[in-house]
């Protein structure tokens, strides 16, 4: 389905009557052949084809193609490219291991996003990957993002698809890349969205993770303006030598706030539909802040407003 940004949908709940939480949307694919039998690395590398194919439908997919290195100067085998609807270049590394990925495969796959230009790339593995290899794919200072994943979690890697609500408005959401929706419900939070692979409470120890929320304008406080002024107010009151700075990007409205009370910077980001206010607070180290906020706008701009109709 190709939803429309300026289209207004509506979305029947029928599985949850609460007035708050969220439902997801995933598919389901297998990792072994039909037959339930284990598979050499060619047919690993096929099979993990078919299923991009099936996942990036509306793109320009490529199979076992050779490209000339920007830095290398020499051809560069890639398994499988992928050309997006916003022309951004994704390259698929297939690694039919029987041991678990290590950094220094990581580290030349890094290179080789870099030496070819794609803006980001995906490692499958059955075996999965040591500790160290997934800290090298996630938390490396270089602009290149790269996603690990085994066969399975690639088949719901374009479906991280939720639809979070709360009372009369929700959206169609669509998980940044590397990272999750997560529906569990909990104080003040319609959803929170942290790496993939850690827990919620690994992520909040990581100080790397964000919550969404919703604003109704159909009440005292009905403008974007007039919230974000009330919110600043209140964080000053928690720290009046905190600082704040806002600035505009793309349609959303961006709030900087850095405290010493805090163990992190906390950036709110901001999102205006006709009837409700669409707002996600990001929690981030220093230097992923910049990756971390590109996310959430991401997040932000993809997300397609719903009107909830709650049955009686």
């Amino acid at each position: 389905m190709i939803f429309h940004q300026n289209v207004e949908y509506n979305f029947l709940l029928i599985e949850n009557r609460s007035n708050f939480g969220i439902n997801r949307i995933t598919v389901f694919a297998f990792g072994k052949d039909a037959n339930g039998m284990s598979i050499d690395w060619k047919e690993y590398e096929v099979l993990a084809f078919r299923e991009c194919k099936r996942i990036f439908s509306h793109c320009e997919i490529q199979h076992n193609i050779y490209v000339d290195g920007l830095f290398s100067k020499r051809k560069r085998q890639i398994d499988i490219q992928v050309r997006d609807q916003q022309g951004q270049l994704i390259i698929i590394d297939s690694k039919k291991y029987n041991k678990k990925v290590d950094i220094k495969t990581v580290e030349s796959f890094i290179g080789m996003v870099k030496d070819v230009g794609a803006d980001k790339g995906i490692i499958i593995s059955e075996k999965g990957f040591s500790k160290s290899a997934i800290n090298r794919a996630h938390y490396g200072e270089d602009n290149v993002e790269v996603d690990i994943l085994n066969l399975h979690e690639l088949s719901m890697f374009q479906n991280e698809t939720a639809i979070p609500y709360a009372g009369k408005y929700g959206v169609i959401a669509f998980a940044p890349f590397c990272w999750i929706i997560d529906g569990t419900r909990r104080n003040n939070m319609v959803a929170s969205l942290y790496r993939r692979g850690y827990s919620f409470e690994e992520a909040a120890l990581n100080k790397e993770w964000a919550y969404i929320n919703f604003w109704d304008k159909d009440c005292e406080i009905g403008t974007l303006d007039e919230l974000v002024a009330w919110q600043n107010a209140d964080l000053l009151d928690a720290d009046k030598d905190g600082i704040i700075q806002e600035i505009c990007s793309d349609s959303i409205r961006i709030r900087v706030f850095k405290s010493k009370k805090y163990p992190c910077t906390e950036v709110t980001l901001y999102r205006e539909f006709k009837r409700f206010i669409l707002f996600a607070v990001l929690f981030s180290p220093d230097n992923m802040i910049d990756k971390n906020i590109e996310k959430m706008k991401f997040f932000l701009l993809k997300a397609f407003p719903l009107n909830v109709i709650q049955p009686n």
